[in-house]
């Protein structure tokens, strides 16, 4: 029995100073918020390397404490000057189902009232733009069911270099009245986002090690097995 509990107390140990010291992963995430022209306004962009220089990104607008508006168009500077992001963008999709009214683009966008453009010459950034097909999506005021809008798509960029901040414009124009009720240029900082599955796979990894340890085939091989720098016991 005591082979069996050194043992046990050892893998319970050795298991739960790992959960302790290991550090999350963080997500590879930037946000904007409290800018100038942000108006009440917050950005976030999430970006996730697939493998073989393809990507996923997520940019989400949320309206915090400003006025409802329709996003015209947005744009995100993600990668060093001589990158070029491939033209080809897949899965688009937005949170509100309304990806049919905007167009995925390489470049960058002006933030000029009206939605401005996407400049095609800037390869190492991508821009999303209101193409006015139908109506444009609406972002509600804060506390309503769809103050948040989430822009998601893939795509690839050979070998490229991503920025350490990157380049956030947003333009959206106001429901009410005339101009722009945010209108954000500015650099994004990064924002670390534990990864939920890192402790809970090691919780798992315990309670399966301390549960195998508890079957009587297992125990009795532990019991059997000569212990290092022990004499070994005969049974009675």
């Amino acid at each position: 029995m005591k082979g069996f509990t050194r043992t046990h107390i050892v893998v319970a140990a050795t298991l739960l100073a790992v959960s302790v010291f290991a550090l999350p992963a963080l997500a590879d995430t930037q946000g904007v918020s409290g800018c100038n022209n942000c108006d009440g306004y917050t950005f976030q962009a999430d970006l996730t390397s697939k493998g073989n220089n393809n990507y996923s990104l997520s940019y989400t607008i949320t309206d915090v404490s400003g006025a409802a508006a329709n996003p015209q168009s947005w744009s995100l500077t993600l990668f060093n000057n001589n990158d070029n992001i491939g033209s080809t963008f897949t899965n688009f999709t937005m949170s509100d189902g309304n990806q049919n009214a905007y167009t995925v683009n390489i470049g960058k966008s002006s933030n000029n009232s009206g939605g401005g453009n996407c400049n095609s010459t800037i390869s190492n950034a991508i821009c999303v733009l209101y193409n006015g097909s139908s109506a444009a999506s609406t972002i509600g005021a804060p506390g309503s069911k769809n103050n948040t809008l989430t822009f998601t798509f893939d795509f690839s960029c050979t070998n490229c270099v991503e920025l350490a901040n990157w380049i956030f414009l947003s333009t959206g124009g106001c429901v009410t009245g005339s101009g722009n009720c945010y209108a954000p240029s500015t650099t994004g900082t990064p924002v670390g986002v534990p990864e939920p599955t890192t402790p809970m796979l090691l919780a798992f990894s315990l309670l399966a090690a301390l549960g195998m340890m508890a079957f009587p085939r297992v125990r009795n091989l532990v019991l059997s097995a000569p212990q290092s720098g022990l004499p070994t016991l005969d049974r009675v």
